[in-house]
C-alpha cells in the first residue's frame, strides 16, 4: 500500500519552491535560465505526480508569493498566466483510457499523445504571452527603449565603417512589436517543456510518476494541426496591430514546439551511430553559437517535416500486483 499525500500541501510546497527559484533568477542573471527551468519543473512535479489540484495550488501559491514579494497585485496575474499551461499540460499528460477503446489490446492502457500535450501547451502559451504583453503597463516604453538601443548600435556600426541602413524609429518600434511576442512565446514554450522533462525525470526516479516516462527522441513531435495554426499565425502577423501580435505569439509558441521536435528528430537519427555524440555536439554548436538563424530554421524545418500523433501504451499490472 502506498501512503496518500495531501495534494494541497504538495502544491503549497511546490509553489513556494517555484517562487523562490523565480526570485533567485532575477538576482543571479547567469543562472536565470536554469532557475526558470527548475521553477517550471516544480510546478510540473506537483501536477504530473499528484494531480490537477496540486498543480493549481502550486500556481496560486507561486503567484501569491510573487505578488507579496513585489507588493503588486498585477504580479499575481503576470506570474499565474505563464504557469497555467503547465496545469493543462499536466492534466492532459495524466489522462488515460483502456487501449481496447481505440482498437488496442485489452491488457494495455493508452495515454494522451505527447504531441497533443505539446500542442495544447503551445496554444495556451501564445494566449499567456498575449495577455502578459497587453497587461504590462510599461511595454510601450520598453519597445521605445529597445528601438533607441538598436538605432544607436546601428549608428555605431556605421561609424566604424560598416554599411548599415538605419530604419526610422517608428518602423523599428513596429518591428519590435512583432519580434517581442514571437520571442517571448518561443522562450516560454521551451521553458515549459524543460520543466515537463525535468519533472518527469525526477518523478520517474522517485517512483511517483502517473504517466510512464517516454523516449523523447521518438515520441516528442508536434501534430499536424499545429502546422495549420502556424500558417494562420504567419498570415495574422502581416495584418499588424493586436491581430499581428496574436499571430506572432502563435508563431513563436508553435515554432518553439517544432524546434523541440526537430531536435528530437536529430537525436533519434544519430542514436546508435559511432559518430552520434560528436554529431550532436556539432549540431548544437552550429545552432546556438555559429549559425543561429540558419540553424534554428533548419531544426524547425526538421520538426515540421516529421509531424506525428503517437499514442503510448503501457501494459496493465495484474490484479494481484496492483494490491501489493
Amino acid at each position: 500500500m502506498t501512503k496518500t499525500m495531501n495534494p494541497i500541501l504538495i502544491g503549497v510546497i511546490a509553489g513556494l519552491a517555484a517562487a523562490v527559484l523565480m526570485a533567485a533568477g532575477g538576482y543571479f542573471v547567469a543562472l536565470s535560465i536554469i532557475l526558470i527551468f527548475l521553477s517550471m519543473a516544480a510546478i510540473f512535479a506537483a501536477g504530473l505526480g499528484f494531480g490537477l489540484l496540486a498543480c493549481i495550488v502550486a500556481i496560486g501559491t507561486a503567484a501569491l508569493a510573487n505578488a507579496v514579494l513585489l507588493s503588486s497585485p498585477l504580479a499575481f496575474l503576470m506570474t499565474a498566466a505563464p504557469l497555467v499551461p503547465a496545469a493543462v499540460m499536466s492534466h492532459l499528460a495524466n489522462m488515460s483510457r483502456p487501449a481496447s477503446e481505440i482498437g488496442g489490446p485489452d491488457t494495455a492502457t493508452a495515454w494522451y499523445p505527447l504531441s497533443d500535450v505539446l500542442f495544447a501547451g503551445a496554444v495556451l502559451t501564445a494566449i499567456a504571452s498575449v495577455y502578459t504583453t497587453l497587461a504590462s503597463p510599461h511595454i510601450e516604453a520598453l519597445y521605445a527603449a529597445l528601438a533607441d538601443a538598436m538605432q544607436q548600435m546601428m549608428a555605431d556600426m556605421s561609424g566604424a565603417g560598416a554599411q548599415m541602413d538605419t530604419l526610422p524609429r517608428d518602423e523599428m518600434i513596429a518591428l519590435i512589436r512583432v519580434i517581442w511576442p514571437f520571442a517571448q512565446a518561443m522562450q516560454m514554450m521551451i521553458a515549459l517543456f524543460a520543466g515537463f522533462y525535468f519533472a518527469m525525470r525526477f518523478l520517474s526516479a522517485a517512483g511517483r510518476n502517473l504517466r510512464p516516462r517516454e523516449d523523447m527522441a521518438t515520441s516528442l513531435r508536434m501534430n499536424r494541426v499545429a502546422i495549420v495554426v502556424l500558417i494562420a499565425g504567419l498570415a495574422a502577423m502581416f495584418v499588424g496591430g493586436k491581430i499581428g501580435m496574436i499571430g506572432a505569439s502563435l508563431v513563436g509558441a508553435c515554432a518553439g514546439g517544432f524546434l523541440l521536435a526537430g531536435f528530437a528528430v536529430i537525436h533519434a537519427y544519430l542514436r546508435g551511430k559511432s559518430w552520434g555524440f560528436p554529431g550532436l555536439v556539432l549540431v548544437y554548436l552550429l545552432t546556438f553559437f555559429f549559425l543561429p538563424v540558419i540553424g534554428f530554421l533548419l531544426v524547425i524545418a526538421g520538426g515540421l517535416a516529421n509531424p506525428r500523433r503517437a499514442i503510448p501504451l503501457t501494459q496493465n499490472k495484474p490484479a494481484n500486483d496492483a494490491n501489493t
